[in-house]
């Protein structure tokens, strides 16, 4: 599962920095990358991707998971994470430009590469945690470690070693959430991992969206290098929901226990 979501997160996470190396040179360069790597993907995917059959399943079952609350809790929390580090995420540049600005010239894409590999490195350990412990738990954890990383960013964007150190770090908690959620959902509805494997990356897009766009709102009232601020206020809300259904999942289960033992 940390593969598959790691996936798509990478190309997000190493995306940019490779853009804006590739970028420096000439901006038609990037284009071609991009269109150069869609085709080897392509190519790929019809020869090495071995044929998928799925066992049929009618549609109404496949959205069954859509009416229990605890999965869209998740989805909405996922968008809610996804927003808060992209509020900050989508200004990076501009942000730590106190930190760039008289260094070497790629000293953002370094900021960049440090956040995509903490990003990577989120990836494998939320799915080798979430194997031996509760998803639960390493949800909170990643949800909760990311709002903190994200409130005390104006600390740090003002000094090229820090804000690289914090862009590692906060880079992990980013990766650790996708594939946390996603290990949540399908141990939900182990049956509909099709389906949930597509609305939590749905969730996670619509996120950055969102992000960006709230990012750019929230400069009306903060400095640019005071976006950890809202972004960490979106962040919370969606560590205070996991925090909650977590609670109101195990009522329900502690009162199922104690009706199967009463019978």
């Amino acid at each position: 599962m940390a593969l598959v979501i790691g996936g798509l997160t990478l190309s997000t996470a190493l995306g940019m920095p490779l853009g804006n190396l590739i970028g420096g040179v000439d901006w038609r360069l990037t284009l071609w990358a991009v269109a150069g790597l869609g085709v080897l993907a392509a190519l790929g995917i019809s020869v090495w991707l071995p044929r998928v059959s799925l066992p049929a399943v009618s549609l109404t079952a496949r959205l069954a998971p859509l009416r229990q609350v605890n999965v869209l809790t998740i989805l909405i929390a996922t968008t809610l994470v996804m927003a808060g580090h992209y509020t900050l995420y989508t200004y990076i540049g501009a942000i730590t430009a106190d930190a760039t600005t008289d260094t070497f010239h790629q000293a953002l894409i370094l900021i960049l590469f440090a956040w995509g590999l903490g990003v990577l490195g989120g990836n494998f350990l939320a799915g080798l945690w979430a194997d031996k412990r509760s998803g639960l738990g390493v949800a909170v954890a990643a949800l909760g470690s990311g709002t903190v990383l994200l409130a005390v960013s104006p600390l740090t964007v003002g000094h090229l070693a820090i804000v690289i150190v914090w862009a590692v770090v906060w880079g992990a908690t980013d990766g650790m959430a996708s594939v946390v959620q996603q290990h949540r959902l399908v141990a939900i509805a182990p049956a509909s991992a099709p389906l949930l494997f597509g609305l939590n990356s749905s969730a996670i897009y619509v996120g950055v969206a969102i992000g960006g766009v709230l990012g750019g709102v929230s400069q009306e009232w903060f400095a640019i290098t005071l976006l950890g601020i809202p972004a960490a206020a979106i962040a919370l809300l969606a560590t205070l929901m996991t925090v909650v259904d977590g609670r109101r999942s195990r009522s329900e289960r502690r009162a199922r226990g104690q009706v199967e033992y009463a019978r």
